[in-house]
């Protein structure tokens, strides 16, 4: 089978797909985000944080929690 054959699905349509496990992420990154500009840089205005690495949101009291369990 050539090249162009396999990158435009001319190949097998009954290959398995194997995918590995899915990584749990640990919620290393966290970025924290304010309702207002006016309130950017006070940290008791906070109103969520963002995990750069999965997307997830988080509340302030979840973000604690996971930074006094040993996250960031």
């Amino acid at each position: 089978m050539g090249i162009l054959s396999r990158l435009f699905g001319g190949g097998s349509k009954d290959a398995p797909v194997e995918t590995g496990p899915v990584p749990v992420c640990g919620h290393l990154t966290l970025i924290p985000h304010w309702d207002s500009a006016a309130d950017m840089g006070a940290a008791d205005k906070i109103s969520n944080y963002h995990c750069e690495s999965c997307h997830e949101q988080f509340t302030r009291e979840e973000a604690a929690s996971m930074r006094a369990a040993g996250g960031t």
